[in-house]
């Protein structure tokens, strides 16, 4: 009879969960023809392709197809009469567009994307869990800013209720 480790296979499994995640930051250039280089670590999650789609903190969003088709469907669900799901559809599809990683390990960004999010020639890259994002290094720098007062930052997350 084998005995199995459950602390240990549950450990593996969130271990599993974390590498199919992105984690991290990190600060890239962008060519002069928009292609920037993505982590190595991403690149894996987003082998087979992405979606870059305008993000709502004046940045990009990456997703992987699954999670673009997830969110593309809860979208498409809502109803047709309501002005803000019509206003979300049109934010979320009219600025997306499907992108490939090539052999060096970029993703080209088109010029209309990059303007709307001042990004020129170096990109912060913030993994998020489920997708990552595209940030210029002035803006997040400013994200930032607004996240360092602690007693500020507790009180805004507090209705998440974050168990352990």
């Amino acid at each position: 009879m084998k005995v199995v480790d459950a602390g240990r296979d549950r450990r593996s499994t969130i271990k599993g969960e974390l590498e199919r995640m992105f984690l991290g930051q990190f600060e890239h250039t962008i060519d002069d023809k928009g292609r920037l280089t993505i982590p190595s670590r991403y690149r894996e999650l987003i082998a087979g392709g992405a979606y870059v789609t305008l993000g709502f903190d004046q940045n990009l969003m990456v997703l992987t197809a699954v999670s673009f088709d997830n969110i593309s469907g809860s979208i498409r669900g809502t109803s047709v009469t309501d002005e803000d799901a019509r206003a979300l559809k049109r934010w979320i599809f009219s600025n997306a567009t499907w992108v490939e990683v090539d052999k060096a390990g970029r993703i080209l960004i088109p010029q209309w994307l990059r303007s709307k999010c001042q990004l020129d020639s170096t990109a912060v890259i913030v993994g998020t869990g489920d997708f990552f994002e595209i940030w210029s290094p002035e803006l997040w720098a400013r994200h930032q800013e607004n996240l360092q007062d602690p007693k500020t930052t507790a009180q805004r997350f507090n209705a998440f209720n974050i168990p352990l």
